[in-house]
């Protein structure tokens, strides 16, 4: 007998139990047993709610529906039907199994073939949720921008902006809720006691944690940065200077020398001239490394020094300079209901207030970034740090998609040539009801269920790719981690599934077509699939294998040709020691007498290696010409003799600044100075940008690279001057065998003069390397994918001469029977082959020319590229596609024919 309830409907609505659970139950339950279920319920409902309130009631009465869902209980009609799907569902994984296992070869060819590509794809993964990791612990992220400034001129956007920017936007614009900006450049030496310790870092103000949610280790983050003469340091670097005791409150004397945050392995940062700032206060300590942010930093200075700083003329007061576009880095954060667009018309209409009246900063745009937009976000020049801009993630995406793509056409491929094999089994499935939608559901089952399988291996091949990705030289700066989490390996199971779904849709679909009358009764006569789509899929894959083999071989050679460039100077021998702010003399004067030194010089930046002071106006000093820009570096007299240079006319520098200034130029600044010979120009009188006196030409000196082969082609205008306090680097020659006792005496030496700071030094060759290095990182990458595409291509053929050759081994008895020769039957089995490499060649080859040749226009200093890159190439594909069909075809025809005829 059912029990009495109250029915839903006759209940207050704070009492009812939740419709839509009643609303499942009612679909699944049969109805013989739904009225008592839901009475007990309801009435088990009544005792919850009086128990344990409404809420927990609710979550019971839930639980309770879903521990019902029982085979005994199910509507009747569902019940036959659920085990049908679920046995099929078994059946299909059962029969995927044993396929896997039985066609032994086809699997390990389509399981390593999509694990390689795969390993690839998840790569790609890993590097885009690394970077997609940054700036996410901030909790205004959605509304913080950073304002990017772009110059008529300039094809890409500078990350920085003018320094009142942030002061005007807080104060005039009300869709701002807080506005923040660091000045980069701030680096030097901060000294406790007797311990000094290299910093850098930035000026910040007191806004900074309003803006970001940095928290600090020691300190209060509301009065840190809002005094002078204070400075929130690292863990690391309080450490080194405290040790374990307290930071806050300490007063360190900090000494700066304009280091910049980036360091290179070429040592393109050597600081300038040292300058004391005076007594600061540590205010804060805070672990920078905890937090995932495209701002780095080892300090931060506060913003409230900045005017005494003005006032002691120790640095170039900014604070209204609305020309200098490239001095802070800008961040808003806008209110909750401000969109960006209203945010870009406010930066459009600061501009046409202050830069009305700059003639040669028309046209210039204020543009804002999301944070998150950053990393990985699109190139802006003056980075706050390195980061692979997002356009090399779509090329990064392509190659792994083009890759992806011919490991699919290898299980399409295999597939359709295994149409004879797997057509009788349709044939039967047909006959005994199957209809096609169960046979394409079991074709993608097995397709998934083999890509599973290549996803089990494919994380094996990544933790092998990984470590030798981390030790590429450009990961240095680019810091990758490449560590995993839920989400990461959600997405490579997805990723599984959708390359599965992908490989298989066309098998599938073109197997489940047969009909089971042909396919029963003759279907050996019938042409199976005609071949067009197996030839058309092969073809397609040596093309991009083609295609890749030459671009790597092209970026091989451009590569070595920088690598042996000739510059003009000598570099062999030659280091280059930064001063980091000590007397060039003195230790000039200590380096010349040590035994296996040559010679020493100094210069403010190293020739080629991506450094400069700048360009500077130059114009003769009696003429109203234009002004032409030169570059200039300042170097003392041994520089010219050290490096190899030689003077076409004229005489060196002098060995100091007595008489008037004197000035060193090059073959093409005579030229662009109007002078026919180099002789002419000797004695002219040159006025400059930054110079107020006019410089004397004292000599001319030949023509040698001083740019980066990938900066220029050409040689521009340059000159020297004497300029000791710019001279941040010793250039040293060393003659000794023993490198490593020469060494050892200069830093022995380095130290009675700086006992502070470390010795530093840096190989010209290496330096001349180093700053090519990112080539060779683009020519392994690409190489690794033209390996993995020559690879992939090349079990793919493997796979179709294997199956060839067994569907011909009765044919190839009966000739062998008949007299035919091993190499005639070889042949033949090879000619269709033979047939796809050399379509492949004739397509491949004028496409990758004419690819690879769009590319290399845009590269100043390029290698000739001609037939012979093409023709070695084309030549490689060659004959690794014949090692591979060679292995399987002379394995059929030297086959003994009483075996293969028994066997038939």
């Amino acid at each position: 007998m059912s029990k009495q309830y109250y029915p839903p409907e006759c209940r207050p609505p704070e009492r009812r139990p939740p419709r839509w659970a009643n609303r499942l139950l009612e679909s699944f339950c049969a109805s013989r047993l739904l009225e008592e279920v839901q009475g007990d319920l309801y009435e088990l409902y009544d005792e919850w709610v009086a128990e344990y309130g409404v809420q927990k009631a609710n979550w019971l009465y839930i639980w309770h529906v879903l521990k019902f869902f029982r085979l005994f209980a199910l509507k009747r009609d569902q019940y036959p039907h659920n085990v049908n799907q679920l046995a099929m569902i078994k059946n299909y994984l059962k029969v995927g199994i044993r396929n896997i296992f039985k066609y032994k070869v086809f699997s390990f060819i389509n399981v390593f073939g999509l694990a390689v590509a795969m390993s690839v794809c998840m790569l790609i993964i890993l590097m885009l949720a690394d970077q997609k990791s940054y700036d996410q612990f901030h909790a205004k992220k959605d509304r913080t921008y950073r304002i990017l400034s772009k110059i008529k001129e300039s094809a890409v956007p500078n990350a920085t902006s003018p320094f009142p920017l942030a002061d005007i936007m807080r104060e005039d614009y009300p869709i701002v809720e807080a506005a923040t900006h660091l000045v980069p450049n701030v680096g030097g030496d901060v000294t406790y006691g007797q311990k000094t310790v290299e910093m850098r870092g930035f000026f910040a103000d007191a806004s900074f944690f309003e803006v970001f949610d940095f928290a600090l280790e020691e300190g209060d983050t509301q009065e840190a940065l809002s005094r002078p003469n204070t400075m929130v340091i690292s863990q690391e670097l309080a450490r080194q200077l405290f040790g374990e005791e307290e930071a806050v409150g300490k007063r360190v004397e900090y000494v700066d020398r304009e280091l910049r945050l980036l360091k290179l392995d070429f040592g393109s940062d050597p600081g300038h001239t040292p300058v004391e700032w005076g007594s600061f206060t540590i205010t804060g300590v805070i672990n920078p490394d905890k937090y995932k942010s495209h701002i780095r930093f080892e300090m931060l200075v506060s913003a409230a020094s900045l005017p005494i700083l003005y006032r002691q003329e120790k640095k170039a007061d900014f604070s209204d300079n609305w020309r200098q576009y490239s001095h802070s880095y800008t961040y808003l954060v806008l209110k909750p209901d401000v969109s960006e667009q209203q945010l870009t018309t406010a930066l459009d209409n600061l501009v046409a207030q202050k830069y009305s009246e700059f003639e040669e900063l028309k046209g210039i745009q204020m543009i804002p970034q999301n944070l998150t937009a950053i990393n990985p976000g699109k190139f802006a020049g003056n980075p706050i740090s390195l980061h692979l801009p997002i356009e090399a993630y779509y090329f990064l995406g392509f190659l792994a998609l083009v890759i992806m793509f011919s490991a699919c056409l290898n299980y399409t491929n295999l597939s359709i040539a295994r149409a004879l094999t797997r057509a009788r089994e349709i044939g039967v499935r047909k006959v005994t009801g199957a209809k096609r939608r169960d046979l394409i559901f079991q074709f993608l089952s097995e397709s998934v269920l083999t890509v599973l399988f290549a996803l089990m291996l494919a994380y094996l091949l990544l933790m092998g790719v990984k470590p030798a990705f981390m030790e590429l030289w450009a990961n240095k700066y680019l810091n990758f981690d490449l560590q995993g989490n839920g989400l990461v390996y959600l997405g490579f199971l997805g990723l599984a599934i959708m390359v599965g779904l992908m490989a298989g849709t066309y098998p599938a679909l073109y197997l489940s077509r047969y009909s089971p009358i042909k396919v029963l009764k003759s279907f050996s006569s019938e042409k199976v699939s005609k071949q067009g789509m197996r030839k058309f899929l092969s073809t397609f894959q040596f093309v991009v294998s083609l295609f890749f083999i030459i671009t790597s071989l092209l970026i091989y050679h451009q590569f070595r040709h920088y690598l042996d460039f000739e510059y003009g100077f000598a570099s062999e021998n030659l280091m280059n020691i930064p001063t980091q702010g000590n007397d060039y003399q003195k230790l000039k004067t200590e380096f010349s007498t040590l035994p296996g030194v040559v010679a020493v010089s100094a210069s403010a930046y190293i020739p080629a290696t991506a450094m400069s002071n700048g360009t500077i106006g130059v114009r003769k000093a009696d003429s109203e010409d234009e002004w032409v820009s030169f570059e200039h570096m300042s170097v003392d007299s041994s520089f010219v003799s050290n490096f190899g240079l030689s003077l076409v006319a004229g005489r060196n520098l002098p060995m100091d600044r007595g008489g008037s200034p004197a000035i060193l130029v090059n073959e093409a600044a005579a030229r662009a100075l109007g002078y026919q010979h180099p002789s002419e120009a000797i004695g002219a009188l040159l006025k400059t940008g930054i110079y107020t006196e006019p410089a004397e030409v004292v000599g001319v000196m030949k023509d040698f690279k001083f740019q980066t082969p990938v900066m220029e082609d050409g040689i521009g205008p340059l000159l020297f001057r004497y300029e000791p306090e710019r001279f941040s680097y010793l250039n040293v020659k060393i003659a000794s065998a023993d490198i490593a006792s020469t060494l050892g005496a200069l830093e022995t030496r380095w130290k009675n003069i700086d006992p502070v700071h470390s010795f530093n030094y840096y190989f010209f060759d290496d330096q001349l390397v180093q700053v090519n290095q990112w080539l060779g990182d683009l020519v392994s990458v690409i190489s690794f994918i033209a390996f993995l595409a020559i690879v992939i291509a090349c079990l793919g053929m493997l796979g179709i001469a294997t199956y060839t050759a067994e569907r011909k081994t009765k044919e190839v008895g009966i000739r062998k029977v008949l007299g035919a020769a091993e190499l005639s039957i070889a042949l033949l089995l090879s000619r269709g082959f033979l047939a796809t490499l050399a379509i492949a060649v004739a397509i491949g080859a004028p496409i990758s020319y004419f690819i690879n040749q769009l590319w290399l226009q845009n590269f100043p200093n390029r290698v000739h590229f001609g037939w012979s890159t093409i023709l070695l190439g084309s030549t490689l594909l060659l004959v690794l596609g014949l090692l591979t069909i060679g292995s399987q075809t002379i394995r059929a025809a030297r086959q003994n024919p009483v075996d293969t005829l028994r066997t038939e």
